[in-house]
């Protein structure tokens, strides 16, 4: 007793905490949005239209997160309060993430970079910089969008908070990188990969340069205001480095001679007016100016133009052609979301080892694994005719985590640290292989486990490269489709299930999805098979371990675990077909329910029983078991229960398998109607 009642005093004494905080760091902005003279930032195309706005105390949240870099304080990690877009405010506990190599570092004190893991919400993982300037933040969400904190005002004392919405289809960037193929040895060690970190963290050594156009736009005109520079730097390495040791158990550092690559004047900075000439003269820039010996891979941004080139694919390391990546916006905006994750985040993918992962156009990579434009970062999402979505999502896909590191074994240079003593990947449970039924829903589920007792999210995710042929219009989901991609990628989830198709689709009686919201009409994103084919799938568990570039150093780690289901046209469509109308059935009352077996129990689907399921919020979940292990023969009757709805849903799913079917329509249960004797009938 004496434990429940310290334990309650604990939680109670973190809530009020928890309340001070948000007190003493944020409140609510109510003033109207026409009052304020904006960031430059906000005149971007992609700025979203529903934001919150909160009045930061800089220099209170400041002195809380300079406590942990304090070395005299001994403090590895300090509790901050930030809003979410919902306009609530949520706990994060936060450590040193620095983006610097310790020298550079040194040089710019004021500049910090910090990785939080979330308290409110377990699932939560922050990237958080702060500056002179002000704070950007990116929290990695599950099962809901991510979110930005940007400066708002021209002041920087108010900061807008988003959920990540972006329209690159309006900014006319486009990625001009020449595909190559993997060598043959690192094709067969992508096939090989069981996870994408290994219980260790990789750093390499990043020499960022800029142009004097980028530099001008943070109002940077000479070296005096470089800390300028270095502010922007730091905000979109923060943001990117969240998605390399997310996916990668990659972080990048930059160099400690960064400066010396910064230009202020664009009649006089190395780099011409010419966005094609760039990638040779900024390698010819850091191998005279940084030396090869010097860094890992180098990057360049500019202001303008609307493009971006690696150089080359998987060449950090490799001297002569790792400084080669280049990035710039279209809009004359190079910041924010948009800048950070959909370009800076595909071309530095490039330069790891990524190929593109689209198949609206195939490039013969071996990795062309997403329906039309795709949607993951290395996809072409919002820029194509067959957009499946008007933006990325902030993930590498499996193909592309398999790619770049299979190509990061191979290098000498990043630095590998060790962190099995304070991180290990999670663990899968061994996944089977089934033979399903023709145009029939069914659904994958894997679990792990996790050591350290991270929060630990799912992403299963199709592994069939397109044919040559499956381009344009014949690269999206198709039902006909006998190989290649059908099955878009959505973003990590915590529940190790995923329904083919989703459930909006299956509760609609259709077999096919269409693209998402903003998406191209006729860029169909899902499509149970009509056709005999195998479909290989892979899941990826991520554990979302928050970075710390301090002792004890941690990162992200993630596991792999493929699984194949071969469709059958000798049997389906297994389907429910009554109830499949809005009918009202009697609780307590005899109903038969119905299904097409359709071959279903012959071989090689050879599914002999069934469980049949019922659904009182709309097919939401099902709760509710009818009948159990009965024998797949079409037809069953049951008694009604007394679960008074008019969202009624019944499921029938396989025993042994992984197919099933949903009723078409809502039905009613009602109460029955009770007679009495020598009185008028009435409702129980």
């Amino acid at each position: 007793m004496r434990k429940v009642l310290l334990l309650t005093f604990a939680l109670a004494l973190f809530s009020t905490f928890g309340f001070s905080q948000a007190d003493k760091f944020w409140s609510a902005n109510k003033e109207s949005r026409s009052n304020f003279i904006t960031d430059k930032a906000v005149a971007r195309l992609s700025y979203p239209k529903d934001f919150k706005l909160f009045n930061l105390n800089i220099e209170t949240l400041k002195q809380t997160l300079f406590a942990v870099v304090d070395k005299s304080s001994l403090k590895q990690s300090t509790i901050i309060s930030l809003p979410n877009a919902a306009g609530s405010i949520e706990q994060f506990e936060v450590y040193e993430a620095s983006n610097f190599e310790p020298a550079l570092q040194a040089q710019f004190p004021q500049i910090r970079a910090f990785s939080g893991k979330g308290i409110t919400d377990k699932f939560a993982t922050l990237k958080l910089s702060i500056s002179p300037q002000g704070i950007q933040t990116m929290v990695f969400r599950t099962d809901k969008p991510n979110e930005f904190i940007e400066p708002y005002s021209q002041d920087h004392s108010v900061y807008s908070v988003y959920s990540s919405h972006r329209e690159t289809g309006k900014l006319g960037w486009s990625c001009s990188t020449v595909e190559q193929k993997m060598v043959s040895g690192l094709n067969a060690e992508v096939s090989s990969l069981t996870g994408s970190s290994n219980g260790t963290v990789k750093t390499m050594r990043l020499a960022q340069s800029c142009n004097g156009e980028y530099a001008n736009y943070f109002g940077a005109t000479s070296s005096a205001q470089v800390g300028l520079v270095m502010a922007a730097f730091n905000a979109t390495l923060t943001r990117c480095n969240g998605v390399y040791e997310k996916d990668l158990a990659l972080h990048l550092n930059l160099i400690a001679n960064t400066t010396a690559v910064i230009y202020y004047s664009p009649s006089t900075d190395p780099y011409s007016t010419t966005l094609s000439q760039w990638n040779a003269q900024l390698q010819s820039t850091l191998t005279s100016v940084i030396g090869e010996a010097n860094y890992d891979i180098g990057h360049m941004f500019g202001a303008s133009g609307g493009g971006g080139n690696a150089g080359c694919i998987g060449c950090v390391c490799v001297n002569g052609s790792k400084g080669s990546g280049i990035t710039s916006p279209a809009d004359g905006i190079p910041q924010g979301d948009n800048f950070d994750i959909d370009y800076v985040v595909h071309e530095v993918g490039h330069q790891l080892g990524a190929n593109h992962t689209f198949s609206m156009s195939n490039e013969g990579t071996g990795v062309n694994k997403e329906m039309g434009s795709g949607i993951t970062i290395m996809g072409y999402a919002g820029i194509t005719s067959q957009d499946v979505a008007p933006h990325s999502i902030d993930i590498y896909h499996q193909a592309s985590i398999a790619q770049i590191q299979a190509n990061l074994a191979t290098k000498t240079c990043p630095i590998s640290t060790n962190i099995t003593a304070n991180n290990v990947a999670p663990v899968i449970a061994a996944l089977s292989n089934y033979t399903i039924p023709i145009s029939t829903p069914f659904a994958l589920t894997g679990s792990a486990t996790d050591a350290n007792g991270d929060a630990v999210t799912y992403c299963w995710e199709q592994n069939d490269n397109a044919s040559s042929t499956q381009t344009g219009t014949s690269s999206v989901a198709s039902p006909t489709k006998a190989t290649g991609p059908n099955w878009l990628s959505f973003s990590p989830s915590a529940s190790g299930t995923r329904m083919f198709p989703k459930l909006a689709t299956i509760l609609s009686g259709l077999n096919v999805s269409g693209p998402l919201t903003g998406g191209d009409a006729g860029t169909n994103t899902e499509a149970l098979s009509s056709v005999s084919r195998t479909l290989n799938f892979r899941l990826t568990v991520r554990d979302n371990h928050a970075f710390s570039s301090v002792a004890p150093i941690a990162v992200a780690q993630t596991a792999f675990a493929d699984a194949v289901v071969t469709v059958s046209n000798t049997s389906g469509p297994f389907a429910v077909t009554v109830p499949n109308t809005a009918v009202s059935w009697a609780d307590g009352s005899a109903q038969t329910i119905t299904w097409s077996v359709n071959n279903t129990t012959a071989a090689p689907v050879s599914c002999a029983n069934v469980n049949i399921l019922l659904s009182t919020d709309g097919g939401v979940t099902f709760t509710t078991i009818l009948a159990a292990a009965t024998p797949n023969d079409g037809s069953e009757t049951i008694i009604i229960p007394s679960s008074i709805s008019s969202t009624c849903r019944v499921k029938v799913e396989s025993v042994g398998n992984i197919f099933f079917d949903i009723s078409n329509a809502n039905f009613s249960i009602v109460p029955a109607l009770i007679v009495l004797p020598n009185a008028e009938t009435t409702k129980g």
